[in-house]
This record gives structure tokens, C-alpha cells and sequence, in this order.
């Protein structure tokens, strides 16, 4: 008689390694869709942020705004290089990392492709502000409109 154990104990190690691998890839599956999720719900936040600026922009003079989200993106401010979506003029985009450390032209494609902007018209140039989580306290910025100079900075 032959011994039959072996194959039993063949074949059910096959089933295990096929039901651990289908479960790795439901888990990158899961995975993936939820930072999808997120990241859509950080490209909305970083739209409803443009527009209320569009609208203090709009009204003149002088105002604070306080940005809640999204958290840990950064505002930039473009007038000499210009990322594609802002059709050639100057503009405030949020942009979800910074590149500008590193390789000339890295944040305007980060910018264009991972991120929100809104065309301003005579904007002045300014530095980099890091949206701060709501748990580090909002992030206050102060956007002044005057003499048809539009001026971003960190308040």
C-alpha cells in the first residue's frame, strides 16, 4: 500500500498559499480604495479653500482666514513659472507635497497634477505656508487686496 498522506497534506499547503494570496490582494485592493477616498475628500477640501479665498479676493481690502484643511498640503503662490492650469497667469495653488528643494519645475507638475489653483490676477510673490492640522491649531492667513495688488502671507 502506498501512502496517501502525503498528497493530502500537498494539497491542502497549495489551498492555504492560494487563500493567503487572494487575501494580500483584497487587503491592497481595501487599501487602495480607501486613500483614494481620502484624497478625493483632500482635493475637495483644497477646492472649497480656493473658493472662499476667491471670494475675500474678490471683496477688497484686507481680511484674516483661518484654513482648516487639508491637512499637511501646502499653499503656493506661482507669478514667474506657472503650472499649465493656471492658463499663463499668476496663481495661489494648494498642492498636496513640496517639491521645491529639489529639481526646478518639480512643484509646478506636482502642482498641476496633485493639486487645486485659482488664477489671481497681480499677485505678489510669497513663501511657502504648510497647512497645519486643526489638532496643531488652524493655520491663519492674511490676504490683503489693495491698489490692485493682491498679497498672501502667514498671519
Amino acid at each position: 500500500m502506498k501512502n496517501k498522506r502525503g498528497f493530502l497534506l500537498a494539497e491542502q499547503t497549495l489551498k492555504i498559499v492560494i487563500a493567503v494570496i487572494c487575501i494580500g490582494f483584497l487587503v491592497y485592493f481595501l487599501v487602495g480604495l480607501y486613500f483614494a477616498k481620502i484624497e478625493g475628500q483632500k482635493q475637495e477640501q483644497a477646492e472649497n479653500v480656493l473658493n472662499r479665498m476667491e471670494e475675500i479676493i474678490n471683496s477688497a481690502g484686507e481680511s484674516e482666514y483661518q484654513i482648516p484643511n487639508p491637512a499637511g498640503w501646502y499653499l503656493f503662490g506661482f507669478t514667474s513659472d506657472k503650472p499649465a492650469s493656471c492658463f499663463g497667469k499668476s496663481c495661489v495653488c494648494i498642492c498636496s507635497r513640496d517639491f521645491t528643494d529639489l529639481v526646478a519645475g518639480t512643484q509646478l507638475t506636482e502642482c498641476q497634477e496633485d493639486g487645486k489653483c485659482l488664477v489671481v490676477e497681480n499677485l505678489k510673490e510669497f513663501d511657502k505656508i504648510k497647512i497645519k492640522s486643526p489638532k496643531k491649531g488652524l493655520t491663519n492667513i492674511l490676504i490683503k487686496n489693495e491698489v490692485g495688488q493682491v498679497s498672501i502671507s502667514e498671519k
